[in-house]
């Protein structure tokens, strides 16, 4: 298990207990959030899964270009697009 899937699942776990609290905290206020919370633990969800899917493949760190098929110099991958040097981990 690579660190990209250890984030997910970390991620996955502090979500899961954040909607329980917030669950906790609106059935004891009795109020009708529960779309709310439906919502916004959708958007974390989508919000997580999407950068994490991006630090699973090796991209240019600042225009966000492919760097898949560069080979790697002394000091990291030159982007072909905008000329920066990113220091992958892969």
């Amino acid at each position: 298990m690579n660190w990209v899937h250890k984030l997910r699942l970390r991620a996955f776990a502090l979500l899961v207990a954040g909607t329980l609290a917030a669950i906790g905290i609106a059935s004891m206020a009795a109020l009708p959030v529960w779309p709310v919370l439906g919502v916004a633990v959708a958007v974390v969800t989508l919000v997580v899964n999407r950068a994490a899917s991006r630090l699973d493949s090796p991209t240019c760190l600042s225009c966000g270009a492919s760097l898949a098929a560069q080979s790697r110099g002394e000091h990291g991958i030159i982007c072909p697009g905008c000329g920066s040097i990113s220091d992958t981990l892969v």
